[in-house]
């Protein structure tokens, strides 16, 4: 793989078709081998820019039975094949771009080819754009050589003429260089060189005319004449000196006849007024929008400059409220760290209840004195022995016990229950007012 196939393999990669690309440049390059690739940035129309890969360099035509070569330059867009490439006449110093239907001025080309791409790109390819461009180049050349003022004493002296071979009139033009193109036809007709008088050399003076005899005769020289030929040099005759035109009379004569002629230029043309008026519509046109363009501009600029008065008001308010959200988060921490540590408090002392187990029936009621805690023992057995005595009786109703173990039974509880309840009221009668169980 060459150079050029390595270089054109990493620059190829940021298309979408890196290979379809790859093969149309290495087959335009192979055939036509004046033009090179390169990458360079592309300005669109719309201002975008683009780093595209181009092949410029020369391309080869035939016209008129002569060999020229016409500056060219094709930029690869980003969607090849599916758009057709960008093709540029590209000229140089000494020549000017010829536009034409398929060409403007700024040398873009848009031939046949490439619009039958934009329509159908399948059966299209980089070296068949080549071949229709120098197809179609051969037939009009896009460029023409820059027309350059001569005189006519130039142009006679640059006149080949007849003894010099036709050889040295054509110059053969090879790869490299860059012949000189037909000229641009001239708009008004090219001055004609001086004239030139042929002069003769002495020859034989001929004899007076005879008077008219009929029609001339052929007759035959004699033996051992021979008819001497006129030798004719050309020479240039001076110009004529210029007529002195005769003194006028300012007194008895008119002026005007006597005026030389001016030899100052015409006067230049008259403006086309059709092209005025043009001229003057755009002028409106484009004042009307630009006066449109500036007022919508104002409303603009008035309504930023609003906009930017309410942001620079609204500054000290956004300032006031962050200080107050501020704050607020402040105290949420602060209510959100006590929480926090509450939460942790209730969770040690859950455990730790969890970790004693369930309490006995004694130990939940209890008081906070020994007198208190024995009166509630008192209260509790005084209940008990009620609740035995009704049992006792609900016993005797049924017959499970008989009268006599009843009435026994009874009377030791009520002794015992007597007991308890003056107990009772010794307790209560000695604890101070308004800390009575009831």
């Amino acid at each position: 793989m060459s150079l050029t196939h390595k270089w054109l393999r990493d620059n190829v990669k940021p298309y979408p078709a890196p290979e379809r690309v790859f093969a149309d440049i290495a087959a335009a390059l192979d055939r036509f081998p004046s033009l090179r690739p390169k990458s360079d940035i592309y300005t669109f129309d719309d201002g975008r820019t683009q780093l595209l890969l181009c092949l410029h360099g020369l391309l080869p035509i035939s016209f008129r039975n002569a060999e020229y070569n016409i500056p060219v330059a094709v930029w690869v867009t980003h969607d090849f094949p599916r758009e057709p490439p960008l093709a540029y006449v590209v000229p140089t110093q000494e020549m000017l771009v010829k536009p034409g239907p398929n060409l403007d001025v700024s040398g873009r080309s848009n031939l046949d080819y490439v619009q039958l791409w934009a329509r159908k790109s399948e059966g299209c390819s980089l070296p068949a754009l080549l071949d229709a461009m120098q197809a179609e180049f051969s037939k009009s050349p896009p460029v023409y050589a820059k027309p350059r003022a001569t005189t006519a004493s130039e142009q006679q002296m640059s006149r080949p003429t007849s003894s010099q071979p036709p050889e040295q009139l054509l110059r053969p033009i090879s790869q490299d260089s860059r012949p000189n193109l037909p000229p641009k036809p001239q708009q008004g007709p090219s001055l004609p060189p001086k004239p030139q008088t042929p002069i003769s050399a002495p020859s034989v003076p001929q004899p007076p005319p005879r008077p008219d005899l009929g029609p001339p005769q052929y007759r035959p020289a004699p033996p051992g004449y021979q008819t001497p030929a006129p030798s004719v040099q050309w020479i240039q005759t001076p110009p004529p000196p210029p007529l002195q035109q005769p003194i006028p009379n300012l007194l008895d004569e008119d002026t005007n006849a006597f005026l030389p002629p001016s030899n100052a230029p015409a006067p230049p043309r008259p403006p086309n007024p059709e092209l005025l008026r043009l001229h003057t519509a755009v002028h409106a046109k484009f004042s009307t929008e630009l006066a449109s363009l500036a007022q919508a501009l104002a409303l603009d600029a008035d309504r930023l400059r609003a906009h930017q008065a309410d942001l620079l008001a609204g500054e000290p308010a956004i300032r006031d409220e962050m200080a107050r959200l501020e704050a607020v988060r402040d105290v949420c921490r602060t209510s959100a760290d006590r929480m926090r540590s509450s939460v942790q408090t209730a969770e040690r002392n859950v455990a730790e209840l969890r970790a004693k187990g369930n309490p006995s029936v004694d130990e939940l009621v209890c008081s906070t004195t020994i007198v208190h805690n024995q009166l509630i023992n008192l209260v509790a057995e005084d209940n008990a022995i009620e609740d035995t005595i009704f049992h006792l009786s609900k016993a005797l109703n049924s017959g499970r016990i008989d009268l006599e173990r009843f009435l026994r039974s009874c009377r030791l509880l009520a002794e015992e229950q007597f007991m308890k309840r003056a107990l009772i009221d010794k307790i209560q009668n000695s604890i101070p007012m308004g800390h009575g169980v009831y």
